[in-house]
């Protein structure tokens, strides 16, 4: 039987493809992330926007990197077989490291709302990449995408109110 190879450098060809259609929702996406940063018991802080808006930055690129980036790459030594799981196990690695970069001005809500965002994020983008591999089909993949982007949209959307909830919590 014939066997497709998939080398290392032919998934890296392709982060740039990945990565070539995210500037355009990034912008609105930063845009709401400040302004939903800077919403608090002072009804919205300039200060807290910038802060706080910049810790939801880091962990919207790690996110990026973890799922666009990383998770082509490692493909094949990345446990589990669905690309959102993939995706995920990324995410889980990335968003740990922005906590460990932020560990000493964040409270456990905020903590949460990182992890499950970069977790998300990086779920959806690994999940972009079946298309590009030798080892999906159609049916598999409309199967994975029913079963991944509810969950998905749930972690961004929980990460939102812990975000938003963190303000008023610390």
């Amino acid at each position: 039987m014939r066997q497709v190879t998939f080398s290392i450098l032919e998934r890296t060809v392709l982060i740039p493809v990945e990565l070539s259609h995210l500037p355009k929702p990034t912008f609105w996406v930063l845009l709401a992330v400040f302004f939903l940063s800077g919403i608090g018991t002072n009804i919205f802080s300039l200060n807290d926007a910038w802060y706080r808006g910049l810790m939801a930055l880091t962990a919207y690129v790690g996110g990026i990197l973890a799922g666009a980036v990383a998770a082509p790459i490692l493909l094949p030594w990345i446990p589990g077989r669905a690309f959102a799981l993939k995706g995920a196990f990324t995410g889980i690695v990335a968003g740990s490291a922005v906590l460990l970069l932020f560990k000493g001005g964040l409270i456990w809500i905020e903590a949460v709302a990182l992890l499950f965002i970069t977790v998300g994020i990086s779920s959806y983008l690994a999940m972009n990449f079946t298309g590009s591999t030798p080892y999906t089909s159609p049916s598999g993949v409309e199967k994975e995408m029913r079963r991944a982007i509810p969950l998905q949209a749930g972690a961004v959307v929980i990460a939102l109110v812990a975000w938003v909830g963190a303000a008023f919590a610390g």
